[in-house]
């Protein structure tokens, strides 16, 4: 597939070719929150659990508590969703939007749903949040909460995001999670087959966006134990989000959902 690069407010953003519309150079106005939601849609993810996640997506920012968490943000929420999976398959399919009503909500959750899906490679998690966090860093937000919302069923990456979310936390940034504890096969670093639950000597999936993912004031994980649980999911980690404030403590737990 051939890639293009653009440089869109001072971020450098990879993509496929037949990408949708790439965001705003800048978020134009003050916010409250910026909120990058980070979705791995890697080859792990089949079409019919790329669905779920996509109606997870519209089903919450057409939430009525989702909503009334969005309206207690008066100047608005600027938010942007991304896919990624291979280094190179880093994309911005929606945003920036600032988020201000019922109806800049319903809008943005439809567009999300509505696209296709971009990519299908591997996962590369720590290229991936350090390419979320430059967006965040790149454009002037005052003193706007900077959030990046991961999504992902990546089981562990060998610790190489620590650095990245280090980094991250030390410029103002705090990185959630929402990992997916699936229990189908998948093919381990190692190239043995394994699942999502057996780690080949790596702490679990959750423990390892526990220690290695999520940092920053306030932060958190919500777990979703499979794919039909992630709208459930996202739609607790939203709340969290929007109604959180600069001067949130550490994370104060993880929040498991099954279907």
């Amino acid at each position: 597939m051939r890639l293009h690069a653009l440089w869109l407010g001072g971020a450098l953003i990879v993509g496929a070719a037949a990408a949708p519309a790439l965001a705003e150079n800048a978020i134009e106005r003050p916010v409250d929150l910026a909120l990058v939601l980070l979705t791995d849609v890697s080859r792990s993810m089949d079409d019919r659990e790329y669905d779920m996640v996509k109606e997870g997506y519209k089903a919450a920012f057409s939430d009525p508590e989702v909503i009334q968490a969005l309206l207690a943000n008066s100047r608005g929420v600027a938010v942007t969703y991304v896919e990624f999976s291979g280094k190179d398959e880093f994309i911005i399919v929606k945003g920036w939007d600032v988020l201000t009503d019922a109806a800049s909500a319903h809008a943005f959750g439809e567009a999300v749903a509505a696209t296709p899906r971009t990519s299908s490679g591997g996962t590369a998690l720590a290229p991936s949040l350090r390419k979320a966090a430059d967006m965040l860093k790149s454009t002037d937000l005052g003193n706007a909460r900077r959030v990046i919302d991961l999504a992902s069923d990546h089981p562990h990456d060998g610790g190489r995001s620590t650095s990245v979310r280090d980094a991250a936390v030390a410029a103002g940034i705090t990185i959630n999670a929402l990992p997916i504890v699936d229990g189908r096969p998948i093919v381990a670093y190692d190239g043995h087959l394994t699942y999502a639950t057996q780690q080949w000597g790596f702490e679990d999936t959750v423990a390892f966006y526990r220690k290695h993912v999520i940092g920053g004031p306030g932060s958190f994980l919500v777990e979703a134990r499979t794919y039909a649980a992630f709208g459930e999911a996202l739609k607790r980690k939203l709340l969290r989000e929007l109604i959180s404030s600069p001067d949130s403590g550490p994370a104060s737990g993880t929040f498991a959902l099954a279907d």
